[in-house]
């Protein structure tokens, strides 16, 4: 980890450690499961503390507890949505029930320490989490009900799911540094989650196994245009989506057809767009080469 991601987990462990109102066990599974999520790196709340930092004049320590809240909040989703699609290798999906309280926690601690830090704006930060955070479960929902079979409405899809929780994680910065937020950080925030939602899509197929969007049933960017496409594969993969008992999809012809007949390309060109309208907006945008740096692996 680097230096910002061990203040953010350092944070964490202390609010899990002082929460009063947690049982042991409770605390137990939540450390565990934050173990997990450090393993990748705490993006979210790094998004948080790099515009808190671009839009204040000193550095207030509590913005490490608020960058851990944003990630309790993050993580409580990530559990969730594991929890539904039932496709996770993850601990929290051996014990369901324990988890989910977990989960139900988190959200609640999320809130609780923002509004228990000494920040000014405090408030008005919390309004942007809770904001975002229905949009995003209204996007989840969109996700869970599968029926968002083309471009427009699989971006607004995830443009809700992913988007929102980019977004807020920028937003809560910025509000907490100066009272307000700006349309480009909004815009490149919301953006930021595209790409990565794009990306995440493009690796699920690359992976014959049980987190395949495809064997799933499961609508993304190159499998609707897969699906748009009059030969046999995409005939094959329709009947295979309708439940036809008889088709039976041949692997490598069809991860030949996402690879070699345009579906990835496609999903890269629409990501794309969205990594040059982020950049775009970016550079209206003073923050320090460090975050500018950190923005920019993100959105490309």
């Amino acid at each position: 980890m680097n230096g910002l991601d061990e203040r953010i987990n350092e944070s964490l462990d202390i609010l899990i450690e002082n929460e009063t109102f947690l049982g042991q066990e409770l605390k137990y599974l939540l450390k565990s499961f934050k173990e997990e999520k450090a393993s990748v790196g705490f993006s979210f709340g790094k998004l948080c503390y790099w515009h808190y930092e671009a839009f204040s004049d000193s550095i207030n320590d509590d913005i490490y507890k608020v960058a851990a809240a944003v990630e309790l909040l993050i993580l409580s989703f990530d559990i969730i949505d594991d929890l539904q699609d039932k496709d996770s290798d993850n601990s929290w999906s051996r014990t369901p029930e324990l988890s989910l309280n977990v989960a139900l926690a988190m959200l609640i601690m999320a809130s609780k320490t923002i509004d228990e830090s000494s920040f000014e704006h405090k408030r008005a930060a919390i309004t942007l989490l809770e904001e975002y955070a229905l949009k995003s479960i209204s996007g989840q929902q969109l996700d869970l009900l599968n029926n968002c079979r083309d471009e427009d409405s699989y971006v607004q899809m995830i443009t809700l799911k992913s988007g929102s929780l980019t977004a807020m994680s920028c937003l809560i910065g910025e509000m907490l540094a100066k009272g307000e937020v700006t349309k480009e950080v909004e815009a490149y925030g919301k953006y930021i989650g595209i790409i990565q939602q794009i990306k995440n899509d493009i690796q699920s197929l690359k992976a014959w196994g049980p987190k395949n969007d495809l064997l799933n049933k499961r609508f993304s960017l190159p499998i609707i245009y897969l699906l748009s496409q009059q030969n046999d594969i995409s005939k094959s993969v329709a009947n295979y989506y309708n439940d036809d008992i008889v088709t039976v999809l041949d692997n490598n012809e069809t991860e030949n057809e996402l690879t070699n007949g345009g579906a990835i390309r496609y999903a890269v060109t629409v990501k794309n767009v969205y990594k040059f309208k982020a950049l775009n907006y970016l550079e209206n945008v003073a923050i320090s080469e460090l975050g500018k740096e950190y923005l920019q692996k993100l959105i490309r």
